[in-house]
């Protein structure tokens, strides 16, 4: 008599109904890889993946199991709305979330700007979409290459605030956008913003560190999302919880 073996994940997966938003998205989700970076960011000389090499990356495994999306935008005044739903070819739809990314400036061009980064990051956030070449593969690629052994020195600069070296400021910006994540309420949110030491960093960041705050500015880096998008995201994310309670 035969030995029956234990089920894995792709039997799980084929015995729920074709027809499924879940089954078809969660295989989806299994398939889809990396967005090619090939543009590239002239102040850090890097490659980044634009919109274009975000919806190849996800097209090949949507049309596979009859997925689709479409990205709608919202009215602001001061930037644009987008959210990606998901469609399934049994009608079912799925959304997943709005983002805000406010416009650099309030014109044609930088609500433009603002428009493409809200939809580029939403669908990578919407399907997990990792961009190649990141970090790790970088690292590999430099041990790679012959080296010295020793890193290039990295330029002085004495700066007028309360962080005196921009290897300070950057690393004070990644602790305000983790502190920015693990925020509960609204409250918690407004009470911070006004701390003096925060207050005085945002002025320091807005004109020492422009790249790290807003957003579609050329001296942005890779895959780091500007702190005014995600002081607006988690301003509204937790205006939206307080509603719903």
């Amino acid at each position: 008599m035969a030995t029956k073996l234990a089920p894995t994940v792709q039997d799980a997966l084929d015995e729920l109904p074709a027809d499924n938003l879940s089954a078809a998205l969660v295989a989806a989700l299994a398939e889809i890889g990396g967005a090619s970076k090939d543009k590239v960011n002239p102040h850090f000389n890097s490659k980044y993946a634009d919109i274009s090499s975000v919806i190849e990356a996800i097209k090949p495994a949507l049309a596979k199991y009859g997925l689709g999306f479409t990205q709608h935008s919202q009215p602001s005044e001061d930037g644009v709305i987008v959210e990606t739903v998901v469609h399934h070819r049994s009608g079912d739809r799925l959304g997943l979330g709005a983002l805000f990314v406010p416009a650099n400036k309030r014109d044609a061009q930088g609500f433009g700007s603002a428009l493409t980064y809200a939809r580029r990051y939403s669908l990578m956030t919407a399907f997990g979409v990792p961009a190649e070449d990141d970090d790790g593969n970088a690292a590999a690629s430099a041990s790679a290459r012959p080296t010295t052994g020793e890193a290039p020195p990295r330029k002085s600069v004495t700066l007028d605030g309360p962080y005196d070296t921009l290897p300070k400021l950057e690393k004070a910006a990644r602790e305000f956008a983790r502190t920015l994540r693990g925020m509960g309420s609204i409250a918690d949110f407004e009470a911070w913003k006004q701390d003096a030491d925060v207050v005085a960093f945002v002025e320091q960041c807005k004109r020492d560190l422009p790249g790290w705050w807003f957003p579609n500015r050329p001296d942005s880096p890779p895959d780091f999302t500007p702190l005014a998008v995600e002081v607006a995201t988690t301003k509204r994310g937790l205006e939206q919880l307080e509603e719903a309670q």
